[in-house]
C-alpha cells in the first residue's frame, strides 16, 4: 500500500483545540502514560452509563448516467445527486452486549438532512430538533410541527430524545448490525434515511491485538452513497501512525487508506462491476483512556460502471461520487448552527 497518495479532495486538517475534556474523563486521562512506551490496546469499550455525545456529518455529491444499450446513439440520461445529513446523538451502552463485542443504543438529539436530485431539481430539507420537526421544499416550508401535536401521526416528541438505532459491533468495531428503532411512525421516517450506511461507515476499525506505532490492520467498509448501496466492498487499511493530544485528551492517531483501479469486480449484491475506481483517505483520533473516538474525518472518491440487466431494457450505468464524512465527540450539544452554517431552531426567535 502506497502511503504517499494525495487525494484530489485534500486531506482533513489535524484537529485543533475544539474538543474539550469532559470533567468525568479527567481522572482516567491523567493516569495515561503519554506518549505510551509500549503496545496499546485500542479495542472499543462500552460507553459510560450517562452516555457519550457525538455529532456525525456525511455529505456526497455525484452523478449517475444511464445508457440504453438498445439505443446507443441517444445521449445517456443523467441524474446529479447532492446529499448531506447531520445527526447529533447520545451513545448509551446496552446492558448485555454480545460476547467479545460491543452493543450501543443511539438516542436522537437533532437531525438535518438536505437532498437535491437534478432533474427535477427540487431541494428537500428535513430538520428535527428543539422539540420541532420541519420539512421544506426549495426553501418553502412544507410541514412545521411543534411539541406533542397529539392529533398528528408523527410528532417531534415521538422522535427526539428517543432511541433511534441499535448498533452491534464485534471486538474490532466492525459493524454486525444497525437496526432502526422507534415507534412505527418515527421508525418509518428514520428508515427512509441512509442511517445504517452512515453509522456503519464511521465505525472506526480497531486491531485484534495490542499495537505500536507503525502497525496496521484491515477492515471492510462501504462508502455511504449510491455506489456503496450497490455492494462495492472496500478493503480499508488502518495504521497506527503515532500519538497526539486533541486538546488535553491523549489519543492514538489512526490513518485510513485504500485505493483501487480495476475491472470485473464482484458486488456483494450478486453481479459484477465492469470498472471500479476509488480512493479513500482519512484520519481518526482514539481516546487512550476509554477507547472512544474523539474525532474522525474521511474523504472518498469512487466511480463504477456496470450493466443493469433487470427490467425490460438492458442499460449501462456509470456513476461517480465524492464524499466527506466526520464524527466528533461533543461535551455539549450545539446551540446555534448546523454543520452547513444554517441556524438551528434553538437560535431562531
Amino acid at each position: 500500500m502506497a502511503w504517499g497518495l494525495v487525494l484530489a479532495l485534500g486531506c482533513a486538517s489535524p484537529p485543533g483545540e475544539k474538543v474539550d475534556v469532559h470533567p468525568g474523563r479527567a481522572a482516567a486521562e491523567a493516569a495515561i502514560e503519554f506518549p505510551p512506551t509500549g503496545p496499546v490496546e485500542l479495542r472499543p469499550r462500552p460507553s459510560p452509563p450517562e452516555g457519550t455525545l457525538y455529532q456525525l456529518v456525511v455529505s456526497y455529491d455525484g452523478r449517475t448516467e444511464v445508457m440504453d444499450e438498445q439505443r446507443q446513439t441517444i445521449d445517456p440520461e443523467s441524474v446529479n445527486d447532492k446529499f448531506s445529513i447531520e445527526i447529533d446523538y447520545r451513545q448509551l451502552p446496552v446492558a448485555a452486549p454480545p460476547e467479545g463485542g460491543v452493543a450501543s443504543t443511539l438516542v436522537l438529539e437533532a437531525l438535518k438532512r438536505r437532498e437535491r436530485l437534478t432533474p427535477p431539481g427540487k431541494e428537500h430539507v428535513l430538520e428535527i430538533g428543539d422539540d420541532r420537526l420541519r420539512t421544506t421544499l426549495d426553501d418553502k416550508v412544507d410541514t412545521d410541527l411543534r411539541g406533542a401535536q397529539p392529533k398528528q401521526d408523527l410528532t417531534p416528541r415521538m422522535v427526539l430524545e428517543k432511541p433511534f438505532a441499535l448498533v452491534v459491533a464485534d471486538s474490532r468495531n466492525d459493524p454486525k448490525g444497525v437496526t432502526i428503532r422507534g415507534l412505527p411512525a418515527a421508525r418509518k421516517l428514520l428508515a427512509s434515511l441512509p442511517l445504517r450506511e452512515t453509522i456503519s461507515y464511521l465505525q472506526i476499525a480497531r486491531p485484534d491485538r495490542p499495537v505500536t506505532a507503525g502497525d496496521s490492520w484491515h477492515a471492510k467498509r462501504f462508502v455511504p452513497n449510491p455506489i456503496g448501496k450497490l455492494g462495492l466492498a472496500l478493503d480499508l487499511e488502518v495504521r497506527l501512525v503515532g500519538f497526539e493530544r486533541v486538546g488535553a485528551v491523549p489519543c492514538a492517531r489512526l490513518a485510513m487508506r485504500t485505493r483501487s483501479e480495476t475491472t470485473d469486480v464482484p458486488s456483494e449484491m450478486g453481479f459484477h462491476f465492469n470498472e471500479v475506481r476509488y480512493n479513500v483517505q482519512g484520519d481518526a483520533w482514539i481516546d487512550l483512556a476509554n477507547g472512544e473516538v474523539v474525532e474522525a474525518h474521511i474523504e472518498d472518491v469512487s466511480a463504477v460502471s456496470y450493466h443493469r440487466t433487470s427490467g425490460s431494457r438492458p442499460a449501462l450505468l456509470r456513476m461517480r461520487y465524492e464524499g466527506h464524512s466526520s464524527l466528533q465527540r461533543l461535551d455539549a450539544l450545539p446551540e446555534v448552527h448546523w454543520a452547513d452554517g444554517t441556524k438551528r431552531f434553538s437560535a431562531v426567535k
